[in-house]
């Protein structure tokens, strides 16, 4: 059995889907790594923070962005809605040579009870970030049913307002993770599908250098990867939507119970 909490390599597969004016779905693979954040930082993996390498993991890409400790930075999340005891695992991308760019990386935080929460630390092409803390609103375990539900306060894609709220869903495993992200628009219907879903495997040096050679040019790839679905949907005349200005509340909580049918 694969344990998030020991740490894994995931073997995501991302699927977008919009609705509305003009349909569109996609789907393409890619390795992410789970990070216990306190062997991380211990220097208990196979890679360590700041260690370089053609694959690697720099502090400063995630949290404060200030290179300071990531167990801090989640810490200074969760502490306070009352949860500063969970031990975490960040689950992301490593940075490929030269380049890194993660549009989402996921904090999994859980106590012996469960998963209690979830930050998601969302970045866009213009080098902003938001974070979305995801809990329920007494703190009680998530299941892989539950769905949460917040504001969307972050302009992530020019071919979408910054309006209407995003439905949450998790799957922490073992042996998989799974998340799945619907944004709803101001009049109530699902506007956007997305999932990042994928079986976990262990991760050890091994494991890893084979992950390293197959996803050398990873986050090359996705940015390359988002362009051309951008330009896919320019050329059939979806409507660009300049940036506004980055909203002054940059974290925001989704705690909100839906409905299933959502």
């Amino acid at each position: 059995m694969t344990d998030l909490w020991q740490g894994a390599l995931v073997d995501g597969r991302i699927w977008h889907a919009r609705k509305g004016d003009v349909e569109r779905a996609f789907r393409y693979s890619g390795l992410y790594l789970a990070l216990p954040v306190r062997a991380l930082e211990q220097g208990l993996l196979p890679i360590r923070p700041d260690a370089g390498g053609a694959w690697s993991l720099r502090r400063r890409d995630y949290g404060h962005r200030d290179g300071s400790a990531l167990s801090a930075f989640i810490h200074d999340q969760l502490a306070p809605v009352g949860l500063g005891h969970c031990e975490v695992t960040l689950v992301t991308t490593a940075r490929s040579p030269g380049y890194g760019f993660n549009p989402v990386s996921f904090w999994l935080a859980r106590d012996e009870g469960g998963l209690r929460a979830v930050l998601a630390e969302v970045s866009n092409t213009f080098g902003e970030r938001h974070l979305y803390l995801c809990h329920h609103a007494d703190n009680r375990p998530i299941t892989r049913s539950d769905r949460i539900s917040g504001r969307k306060l972050f302009h992530v894609s020019p071919f979408l307002p910054r309006e209407g709220h995003y439905v949450f869903r998790f799957d922490p495993g073992p042996d998989r993770f799974g998340a799945w992200v619907d944004w709803i628009g101001e009049g109530g219907e699902v506007k956007l599908q997305t999932s990042l879903a994928g079986p976990a495997r262990a991760l050890t040096p091994r494991s890893l250098a084979m992950a390293r050679a197959r996803h050398l040019f990873q986050s090359q790839k996705v940015i390359a990867l988002i362009h051309w679905q951008a330009l896919k949907l320019v050329l059939r005349g979806v409507r660009f939507i300049s940036k506004p200005e980055q909203l002054p509340r940059r974290r925001s909580e989704a705690k909100d119970r839906v409905s299933r049918d959502v």
